[in-house]
């Protein structure tokens, strides 16, 4: 343990055991927003005065903070008074839920989120059922990957939609741009909402992915006010349809939008986001062959060079990209986009279910940070039923294929992609090591291959999600003169058995030095 001579800490954890284990390490001192020291019970006490605050760890395990890679915070946060259909696996559960629902609220419209193909006869649902358990107004439920909407007939009437009540991809829009807008108080206490769960789960950082340059005005209201409980770093929208002048017109304007926050430690910018393509379930995802089945190969997002050419005019502004690609064809249109950039960026892709093989090895050639979300492989019926069936069994056995890429050499950060799965690195850190579901289904995990080691996975969760927003040299790891961003397990997460990995839980987190959430 290094000496600071006499500073005294402001906080200190003591009575655990400090991540990654090592010699004597079980207690952190911080001064301030910044890591003190790391060392013994012992040592770390000697640097307490009488105003330090001390927090047992009660032999539980002391991490950095995690850092989610990838996650729609303001939109997850405003689903968090809405409608959750999340985990409803059977169409019975879902037609339970919409029904209390829509009996307990009496708003203009019912909103919700969440359901899965695999709870619906043939992988989708029908308009007469919403509007048999929502009769009396519009009601428009979103699937749990957000690529896919349900409205009923009152809402594609207000929306003059012409649709079987089932809705991909931009003709989502056609509905929910009718949909009531919500006020920016409503905003902000959604922020606020979401940033308790964020600190209950040991969320030290948020990547927001997408849409962020039109949330820097609420983020600034919550730092004015002294309320914010986690870093958040905003991806700006990076769209398609755009000619070369029109696009480097949007990036002078979010480059005076981003002036001087590219770096900031609490709301930072410096990153664009773009689509190339859907989802395997609704049959979106762009792929090389078609879907099992079909002659369909997808819905790619960009033309075959346009996307290269809106990289290249973003790379040499300065600018990350990061593209959301799910199948194969989009992946590899990403990675041929990146191909001569500038390395020193780290552009990213995101999600990353169905490459080709031929693929995983360009991550590392290219610098191409590999953002992914272990939840989104939990062998549910989901998977089982929908996602693996529309790709066959050849394609989908390199499934999320984390470990061959990590492997090749390249970087992993790992996220949740909330609302989309819930904000749970201990559920995340699950999957990553099994490959099964809570159940333990199925036995030996799922491709179990591709199973991570607990420091891997760790590792993807904290310093990579630190790496992959140029902020590891601040977060993502605890040592002298690091951000004193941390998280305090119930647990030796060592010593928990891997099948019991997503019940450990958070007893308090700490961002900038300020214990944020104890339980």
């Amino acid at each position: 343990m290094s000496s600071r001579g006499p500073l005294m800490s402001s906080l200190a954890v003591v009575n655990g055991l400090v991540w990654p284990p090592r010699h004597r390490a079980t207690a952190v001192a911080v001064m301030g927003d910044r890591i003190l020291a790391t060392g013994s019970d012992h040592d770390v006490r000697a640097q307490c005065g009488r105003h330090t605050r001390v927090i047992d760890a009660r032999g539980g395990s002391i991490l950095p903070a995690f850092n989610d890679a990838h996650v729609h915070f303001l939109m997850a946060s405003r689903s968090l008074a809405e409608l959750d259909l999340y985990g409803a696996e059977t169409q019975g559960e879902v037609e339970r839920r919409i029904d209390a629902y829509a009996a307990s609220h009496s708003g203009p419209w019912v909103i919700g989120r969440g359901w899965f193909y695999s709870a619906f006869p043939g992988g989708t649902p029908a308009v007469e059922l919403l509007d048999r358990l929502v009769p009396d107004r519009p009601a428009y439920l979103e699937s749990f990957d957000a690529h896919t909407g349900w409205a009923n007939t009152r809402a594609l009437e207000i929306s003059g939609a012409f649709s079987t009540g089932v809705l991909k991809e931009a003709a989502m829009r056609g509905v929910t741009r009718h949909i009531p807008a919500r006020s920016r108080d409503e905003d902000l206490e959604a922020l606020r909402a979401g940033m308790r769960v964020a600190a209950e789960h040991g969320i030290g950082s948020v990547q927001e992915a997408g849409e962020g340059q039109d949330e820097l005005e609420l983020w600034d209201a919550l730092r004015d006010a002294d309320e914010l409980t986690l870093r958040v770093r905003l991806a700006f929208d990076m769209v398609p349809g755009l000619d070369s002048a029109a696009w480097k017109e949007r990036l002078t304007l979010y480059d005076d939008l981003a002036h001087g926050r590219r770096n900031d430690a609490w709301i930072a910018a410096g990153i664009l986001k773009a689509f190339a393509d859907g989802v395997v379930e609704s049959g979106t995802a762009a792929l090389l062959d078609p879907y099992i089945g079909t002659a369909g190969r997808g819905e790619p997002q960009w033309a075959p060079d346009e996307l290269a050419e809106a990289v290249k005019a973003a790379d040499a502004r300065g600018w990350q990209v990061q593209v959301h690609a799910i199948g194969d064809a989009a992946i590899r249109q990403a990675l041929d986009a990146f191909a001569g950039a500038t390395i020193e960026l780290r552009h990213r892709i995101e999600h990353i279910e169905a490459p080709s093989p031929l693929d995983l090895p360009r991550f590392a050639e290219l610098g191409v940070i590999a953002s992914m979300q272990p939840q989104h492989a939990e062998p549910n019926r989901n998977l089982l039923e929908i996602w693996l069936p529309n790709l066959g069994a050849e394609r989908a056995a390199f499934g999320w294929p984390w470990r061959s890429i990590l492997h090749s050499g390249a970087r992993l950060a790992f996220g949740t992609d909330w609302p989309v799965v819930p904000l749970d690195p201990a559920a995340s850190l699950h999957v990553a090591v099994t490959r099964q579901t809570r159940a333990g289904k199925p036995a030996g995990g799922w491709l179990p291959d591709q199973r991570l080691k607990l420091a891997e996975a760790v590792a993807a969760w904290t310093f990579g999600g630190a790496y992959a927003e140029h902020a590891e040299d601040q977060k993502g790891t605890l040592a002298d003169g690091m951000l004193a961003d941390i998280a305090v397990l119930d647990g030796n997460i060592v010593a928990t058995p891997t099948s019991e990995l997503h019940a450990l839980k958070v007893t308090a987190t700490i961002v900038g030095g300020r214990v944020v959430y104890e339980s």
